[in-house]
């Protein structure tokens, strides 16, 4: 009787320990896994839109690539590893960049491009630590946990100079083409950058001198991320309110639909488009 108590307690206290082990310490270890799966893939867009910057910026090398972690580390034989859902869109319902000047490049006549923007972005179903997507438009990436819980995590090359005679203002547009693909596995996607071209459109104002204006104007599913970005941009610009309008200039939920976020410059000195072109590729050795 002695031995079979002793191994019914002993037994008692395993399934005790094992309980809490499944209960508490299971959920942090995944939790620190997840985190750590968040923090590998929010790196991966960084180097991402670094890389096509510098293309960008000098014209070349003609391919970069960059490597996406797909999951998270699991727990052996408890718990499966978290996997990610990495989607490449070259053209997105509503998401587009236009840009617009009353006096274009040399004095000419206004000046007006639009462009659809392709989209790369990675959905993180997380279990244990919150949800996160991001996603990577128009030379920024943003990082969304909601409708409203989002930012601008890497921002796009966009410069406001609101000292001096006058208000300047430089921005770059990237534009991303190749096949729709997603991609749902284990172990390192690569993801290629193909330098296709690139444009510069550079404006004065009217020839002998003068102000003028500009607008750009952004459809994407993330306005909250992007109206809090430009308002905080322009708030230490030290531009003039005079000499813009944004709208919607605070948080808006998109409730899944692509909204518009429009900012205007009125009476600028001067203004630079950066025009990009690139193909995206998903897979080692793909074209």
């Amino acid at each position: 009787m002695v031995s079979v108590v002793g191994t019914l307690l002993a037994l008692l206290v395993f399934f005790a320990l094992f309980g809490i082990f499944l209960t508490q310490y299971l959920p942090l270890w995944m939790t620190d896994n997840e985190s750590a799966f968040t923090a590998q893939t929010q790196s991966s867009f960084a180097s991402l839109k670094s890389n096509i910057d510098l293309q960008l910026e000098l014209g070349g090398p003609p391919v970069y690539t960059t490597p996406f972690v797909m999951a998270s580390q699991g727990v052996p034989l408890l718990a499966q590893p978290t996997a990610g859902t990495l989607n490449f869109l070259p053209v997105e319902s509503g998401v587009f960049a236009n840009v617009s000047m009353t006096v274009g490049p040399g004095g000419s006549q206004a000046l007006y491009q639009n462009y659809s923007l392709g989209t790369l972005s990675m959905t993180l179903a997380n279990r244990y630590y919150s949800g996160q997507l991001f996603e990577m438009e128009d030379d920024a990436v943003i990082q969304s946990q909601s409708d409203t819980q989002q930012i601008v995590a890497f921002p796009p090359l966009l410069t406001i100079n609101g000292t001096g005679s006058g208000v300047g203002v430089s921005i770059a547009l990237i534009q991303l083409f190749g096949n729709a693909t997603q991609a749902i596995s284990t172990g390192t996607q690569e993801v290629a950058s193909h330098y296709d071209q690139s444009q510069a459109y550079v404006s004065s104002g009217p020839t002998g001198g003068g102000l003028f204006n500009a607008e750009f104007k952004l459809g994407t599913h993330f306005p909250c991320a992007w109206s809090r970005y430009l308002s905080q941009t322009l708030n230490q610009s030290g531009a003039a309110l005079s000499h813009f309008t944004l709208s919607p200039n605070v948080c808006t939920a998109s409730n899944g639909i692509a909204k518009i976020v429009d900012l205007k410059f009125l009476n600028i000195a001067s203004f630079t488009l950066v025009f990009g072109a690139f193909t995206i590729v998903m897979g080692v050795g793909v074209e």
